[in-house]
């Protein structure tokens, strides 16, 4: 019987650094990092949502095939924040595969606000349980990479003060400060980078991250806060935007995690958003894995290149069952579905079926 997520996902040839898979997840999302880690890889998830009204990825189901020959060991599951749709099916997830470690933000909601932290927590005693209680880390940003098997990440949020000053709010303050809060990190090695930023907002970027860490910024592929969400770039619609975080990243490509806007109950990706990234990137490197519902593949190579590539085979295989209330975009048809690829490396767009050996 065929395993799509393994043949798709885990790489073939010994040459792939770092692997990060963009899943289509509908209005959340999910991120999945491949790390060589010797003669094998390190496998971690960033983050976890379920959609079925939109048709995402069932990522329990994908995790444990892409798992199967590892005996279902999942290095590393990983929280940015703790909203729904970044930890809905967390509990699933891990009946599914055995998670060996869980990194979070630290934040703690409040009991008003903390039915997706509750899940969380359940799954952090589990692990914990099993591996012990080393195995749960509460990130904090830090001027140093860490080593990550063959690879290394940097973590640029949240900071220690920041964590301190939240959890002596009320609840309705810290909530709201969930998403200065957010864990934002990035894997590669050198000058090849992927930065995954989950939901980190404009105070995140402009008050902590970007003066602090501006050596450290720049990465080739950016997955776009907040689903491309304008709250990277402003605060309201009517600000004057603030760039200078996405200037300092200065990435080749850009990855928006969200259905379309008209799917997405919070209208994501905000059009002003996307113009923003366009301008700096150019329309062709805005990737949206909503617009055809389709997955995004980075692979980093052993040698510091890098390319891109989409895949369709993800989506169809995993895809949620829903009502997407529009049979003629229906992307989750098999009869629509395919491999094909679009593989970017280094600045260049090259649109051979494959692209490089994965």
């Amino acid at each position: 019987m065929s395993n799509v997520a393994r043949e798709v996902i885990w790489p073939k040839t010994d040459n792939v650094l770092v692997r990060v898979a963009f899943l289509y997840v509908g209005q959340g999302e999910s991120t999945l990092v491949l790390v060589k880690d010797g003669s094998t890889y390190k496998t971690l998830v960033l983050d976890i949502n379920r959609d079925e009204q939109n048709g995402g990825i069932d990522v329990p189901r994908l995790m444990a095939d892409v798992l199967e020959e590892e005996d279902g060991k999942l290095g590393v599951f990983v929280n940015t924040h703790p909203h729904n749709d970044h930890l809905r099916d967390v509990v699933e997830l891990s009946d599914a595969v055995d998670i060996h470690e869980v990194w979070h933000s630290g934040h703690k909601p409040g009991k008003k606000h903390d039915y997706a932290y509750k899940d969380l927590q359940k799954v952090i005693k589990k692990v914990k349980n099993k591996h012990g209680n080393d195995a749960e880390t509460e990130l904090a940003s830090s001027r140093s990479a860490t080593t990550i098997g063959d690879a290394e990440y940097y973590v640029f949020a949240p900071a220690e003060y920041v964590k301190d000053d939240i959890d002596d709010e009320s609840d309705e303050d810290r909530y709201r400060r969930i998403h200065e809060q957010c864990a934002v990190l990035k894997f590669g090695k050198d000058s090849t980078w992927v930065m995954l930023t989950g939901d980190a907002d404009r105070d995140a970027w402009e008050k902590r991250i970007t003066n602090y860490h501006k050596k450290r910024l720049p990465s080739n592929v950016l997955a776009a806060a907040h689903h491309g969400s304008r709250t990277f770039f402003r605060y309201d619609r009517k600000d004057d935007p603030y760039k200078e975080a996405l200037d300092t990243i200065d990435p080749g490509y850009v990855i928006l995690s969200a259905p379309t806007s008209k799917e997405s109950p919070h209208d994501h990706p905000h059009d002003d958003a996307v113009e923003l990234y366009e301008e700096k990137v150019g329309a062709d490197n805005v990737l949206h894995t909503g617009k055809n519902r389709e997955c995004f593949i980075c692979d980093i190579y052993t040698d510091g290149d890098y390319d891109l590539r989409t895949d369709t085979r993800l989506v169809d295989e995993y895809g949620l069952d829903g009502d997407d209330g529009d049979d003629d975009n229906d992307s989750n048809s098999k009869a629509s579905k395919g491999l094909t690829q679009a593989v970017v490396t280094g600045t260049q767009v090259d649109n051979r079926p494959m692209g490089r050996t994965s």
